[in-house]
């Protein structure tokens, strides 16, 4: 599902936009701030580099590294299962 995170589309899974809610409750208003200019997104919706330029706090930046690993690892996936299928 594609999801707005800092006016960048994401494309995340149910849990891991489940797990930004609670991040984001976790840190109130302050959360935006924190998502902020963190990271570039491309077309797709993939995270593409994540580029903190103030002090984040490791929860949000472990997050938005998990889900750019997860983002590959779906794509590498999804392209295995297509060769599985020739």
């Amino acid at each position: 599902m594609k999801v707005g995170i800092d006016y960048k589309e994401v494309d995340l899974l149910e849990e891991e936009f489940e797990y930004y809610k609670e991040i984001s409750k976790q840190f109130g208003a302050q959360s935006k701030d924190f998502f902020k200019d963190l990271f570039e997104t491309d077309a797709r919706g993939f995270i593409t580099i994540i580029k903190p330029k103030n002090s984040v706090p490791w929860v949000v930046l472990f997050f938005v590294q998990q889900v750019m690993i997860s983002q590959r690892l779906r794509l590498i996936d999804s392209f295995m299962s297509k060769q599985e299928k020739q």
